[in-house]
């Protein structure tokens, strides 16, 4: 590991503290001996004696973390001390890792790195301390263990480029395992191949290298499905781990697919042998191994219906973990034994085994928090949907059968807690970085990674453009470990909390949330009491038919609604009874959780009769929600008045036409209200930035354009505004309307809606947000837009008065032609929807006439005792 010259003063140094520590009383004898030397500003030997302690107790790097996290008291100054400095880091993140305190872990291994970063310009350091070997392996791993994957990936892929340049040949195909493995467990099946194919190329024939990527080939063809496939490397693997005297991890491992294939061919007996060779021969320390095969082998006993024995198993991998007062751990295989426990616990108690589900997505949830959420990142999010989905079936189930309203708040929960979780993940990540001032700290960071997702956007696919790709993961990747807030952000919502929220909310509206499956989906409806759900079996037909609607009436045109209205009024009053077959004796207000498709549906637009043209929207307040989450748990926020920031396009730019009705807009929002006014064409991105956090309300009537090639749609401004650029800001804004053309469209991401500027917005802080789904129709937008504020003048709910600006157009257009949907019902309410003043001239003007009524009183007055007195 290092030089001889090292390893003999290291034993000079264990000589050196041993006979410290000799002296010294066993009870205090760790703080008395460091105490000394610090006393002493011995820093290297302080490095090395927590070395060996570590060494000689491994539970010190939990037990004492917090000790050890404070315990250099200084920057090394010294080549000795900076090693020394350098082994503790590793050090006490390995045996965190022995441990399966992997969050904590990687959060010591981060040091290193960093610590490699400052000092990598010394070539005898930067040997001495082997990037490849004890920072890139185990940190990639790390990150790949807890599903973040962008991490392992940049750190991988730039130990294999510096492996690559310094020929070092014998580690290399390790290192193509590592990002292979990061490929798999992100469902990169393409990448995943390249890294396979990359490494064998490395290893000479018949190489035991071979092995682990032998094994990781077969592990790919299993959870594909094909088991003749994999088979034949799983074969490969065993024929060549023959060749091994002893069984090597690489070799238990060949013995764990082997025993998960028999269990797919129903041979769970012959599986078990393989699973117990494991357990006979596996190393102590090789707690991720243990805790597979404990896994695998309760999944044998499932199959084979002996409940009892599963339920050990699977209790026998949680035992590896210190999980927390609920029952928790941070790492996905925590929320695999959960999972297993509760279907064990399906056999005897369905309503225990209801609480364990409950508790595995909680886990689920608890876990992904670790993850940072950017455009250009990839996580573990929603890695155990099919077990998610078994839990909110059960509660479906549960509820029919006992008919508690208890298990369907619960099956809508566990709905929640699966949608949106990016999205909360990096509200409250923006939420840090307001109180921490992180972007400000690191502004030429984020000015830096605003430029790329500007070129990323603007370049055509080729090298130049990776090249951009690759140094937004670098950025990310330093930002990212300067927030270090992996641990802070590890919180759960209340249960209890949301159950009140629901009961309180539908005493005055409906909620009606979706969980859209593969093949089949959940509704449920809840009002004044009343607990309704649907379970669809065909979900997959009605999408189409959902699918085939929108493209036929909103996504090319009028022609379709202008031939035959009728067709439209028949057919939406279908997707509505579909979708809520509720709708007699709806309350006014409804709140939708929509899922995947589901996003791209205008409920407002849809007809609550068959063949009139009776618009649900027109006679309904209806806002949006990517996860009932944002509802239950929003951010404290002032009920002051909001004064209005206005940027209206009223000249042509960047081949974009004016907006001749910005300027209506700018002119009726300046004679209602107390605003501040700008030309969009001539606003800077900061400029727009610090608008979002003046606490203003915020109208933008100017140009958008979802652009999917890229994923970027953008706002036109002085330049192109891109959504990347928007993921690095923060604001303040209790209200954004978006009056411009599909900035509610965009890529539809699983579980997360579509990836849109409205939904980046709120992620960013703002309360709500109105935007649209498609192209707007210039003159209907104005129209409908200065009704909005109109009606939020009288009615502080942002998306009661878009109902009541909704009804009145209908009122004014009474034509079938003129109230086609396409018309009105692009612009939608999404957020938190809470009260929203906005601050009138009213006031002023009222103030202004009493002065006048006042001066004219007293003019009066004095004219008329004059006239008296003469």
């Amino acid at each position: 590991m290092f030089s001889k010259s090292k390893v003999v003063f290291r034993l000079l140094m264990v000589l050196f503290a041993g006979m410290l520590l000799s002296a010294a009383p066993p009870a205090d004898s760790l703080e008395t001996i460091y105490h000394q030397l610090k006393q002493k500003d011995n820093l290297e030997a302080c490095a090395n004696f927590l070395f060996d302690q570590l060494d000689a107790d491994p539970g010190l790097a939990v037990g004492r973390e917090d000790f050890l996290k404070n315990a250099l008291w200084r920057s090394p100054r010294t080549r000795e001390e900076k090693i020394a400095c350098y082994q503790f880091f590793i050090n006490t993140g390995w045996h965190l890792l022995t441990q399966r305190q992997v969050p904590a872990s990687i959060n010591w291994y981060e040091q290193a790195y960093a610590f490699y970063e400052q000092y990598k310009q010394d070539p005898e350091l930067k040997q001495e301390m082997d990037f490849e070997e004890y920072i890139a392996k185990p940190l990639g791993n790390n990150y790949t263990r807890v599903g973040d994957f962008s991490k392992a990936i940049y750190i991988q892929q730039r130990a294999i480029n510096e492996a690559l340049a310094a020929q070092r040949t014998g580690i290399i195909p390790g290192l193509y395992l590592n990002l292979a493995t990061t490929c798999f467990r992100m469902h990169d099946d393409a990448g995943l191949q390249n890294a396979i194919a990359q490494g064998l190329r490395s290893v000479s024939p018949g190489s035991l290298d071979a092995l682990p990527l032998y094994n990781l080939k077969a592990e790919y063809f299993i959870e594909a499905g094909n088991t003749d496939s994999a088979r034949v490397w799983n074969q490969k693997a065993l024929q060549l781990g023959k060749r091994q005297a002893d069984p090597t991890t690489a070799l238990l491992t060949t013995f764990l697919a082997r025993a998960r294939l028999l269990n797919l061919s129903g041979q769970h007996r012959a599986s078990l042998y393989y699973l117990k060779e494991i357990e006979k021969h596996v190393a102590a320390d090789n707690i991720e191994l243990r805790v597979e095969t404990a896994i695998e082998t309760g999944n044998a006993y499932l199959l084979m219906r002996q409940p009892d024995s599963a339920l050990a198993w699977h209790n026998k991998a949680l035992h590896y973990f210190r999980l927390n007062e609920n029952g928790l751990f941070p790492d996905f295989k925590v929320t695999t034994a959960l999972f297993g426990v509760a279907t064990a616990l399906l056999y005897k108690d369905q309503a225990e085994a209801a609480r364990w589900f409950e508790k595995a997505v909680l886990n689920d949830y608890y876990t992904e928090q670790l993850l940072p959420s950017s455009l250009n990142s990839h996580t573990a999010a929603y890695a155990n949907k099919k077990y998610s989905e078994t839990a909110i079936a059960l509660y479906h189930q549960l509820f029919d059968q006992y008919r508690d309203p208890e298990y369907l708040i619960k099956a809508l929960w566990l709905t929640e807690l699966s949608k949106g979780r990016i999205l909360i993940n990096e509200q409250r990540r923006t939420a840090h970085w307001q109180q921490d001032a992180l972007l400000a700290g690191n502004k030429k960071w984020v000015d830096q990674l605003r430029s790329l997702y500007v070129l990323l956007a603007e370049t055509p696919e080729g090298i130049y453009k990776q090249q951009i790709r690759q140094n937004i993961q670098r950025l990310e990747f330093e930002l990212n470990l300067k927030e270090r807030e992996s641990i802070t952000l590890l919180k759960l919502p209340s249960y209890n909390v949301f159950n009140n929220w629901v009961r309180r909310t539908t005493r005055s509206k409906a909620i009606i949330s979706y969980y859209l499956g593969d093949s089949y989906s959940y509704i449920i409806h809840i009002q004044n009491g009343v607990f309704r759900h649907r379970l669809d079996t065909n979900t997959q037909a009605h999408l189409k038919v959902l699918n085939r609607f929108m493209q036929t009436y909103f996504y090319t045109g009028t022609t379709a609604f202008n031939r035959d209205p009728g067709a439209y009024y028949q057919q939406s009053f279908g997707l509505l009874n579909t979708w809520n077959p509720w709708l007699q004796g709806t309350l006014p207000a409804v709140l939708v959780s929509p899922d995947r498709e589901l996003h791209g549906l205008p409920f407002e637009a849809l007809c609550t009769a068959p063949g009139k043209p009776r618009y649900w929207g027109a006679s309904t307040s209806i806002s949006y929600s990517f996860t009932f989450l944002q509802n239950a748990f929003p951010p404290p926020m002032s009920h002051a008045p909001k004064p209005v920031t206005v940027f209206s396009f009223e000249k042509p730019h960047l081949g974009f036409p004016a907006l001749p009705q910005s300027e209506k807009e700018r002119s009726f929002l300046a004679q209602q209200f107390v605003t501040r006014q700008y030309y969009a064409g001539g606003t800077t991105d900061s400029a727009f930035m610090a608008a979002l956090n003046t606490g203003n309300i915020i109208h933008l009537a100017s140009h958008a354009v979802a652009n999917p090639a890229e994923k970027q749609p953008y706002l036109v401004l002085k330049n192109k505004l891109y959504l990347g650029a928007l993921q690095y800001i923060t604001t303040r804004s209790p209200l954004v309307v978006l009056a411009a053309c599909e900035t509610g469209s965009g890529v539809l991401h699983q579980g997360e809606g579509m990836q849109s500027l409205g939904r980046v917005l709120l992620s960013k802080g703002v309360d709500g947000v109105l935007s649209s789904r498609w192209e707007v129709d210039d003159a209907a937008s104005g129209e409908l837009i200065r009704e909005f504020y109109s009606a939020l003048c009288a009615e502080t709910d942002p998306a009661a008065a878009l109902q009541k600006a909704r009804a009145a157009y209908l009122k004014k257009h009474p034509t079938a032609a003129a109230q086609n949907p396409l018309y009105w019902a692009a612009y939608f309410y999404q957020g938190n929807n809470q009260p929203l003043m906005i601050r009138q001239k009213r006031s002023s003007a009222i103030l202004l006439s009493l002065l006048l009524i006042a001066g004219a009183v007293v003019a009066v007055t004095y004219v008329l005792r004059k006239r008296k007195l003469l």
